[in-house]
């Protein structure tokens, strides 16, 4: 995965949550966000983001970082 794809996907996924309203409500835009990446997402897009996360995901939003955590917990 080059650095170039993965600062796509997080882009990405930071949007996708903002435009779920992360600022109004987090744990629903996180719900949301899951949501919308389990159905329009590959797994390979799933997995190259969790990864990330699991190597400390700097750039990723308060509500992805909270998907991430609530799926690696399930």
């Amino acid at each position: 995965m080059s650095g170039q794809q993965i600062e796509h996907l997080v882009k990405m996924a930071n949007q996708i949550a903002l435009n779920f309203g992360e600022q109004r409500n987090l744990t629903v835009a996180a719900q949301k966000t899951a949501e919308h990446l389990k159905k329009f997402w590959t797994p390979a897009m799933r997995q190259q983001l969790s990864t990330y996360a699991q190597e400390g995901g700097g750039e990723l939003s308060p509500a992805v970082s909270l998907l991430l955590e609530q799926q690696r917990n399930e």
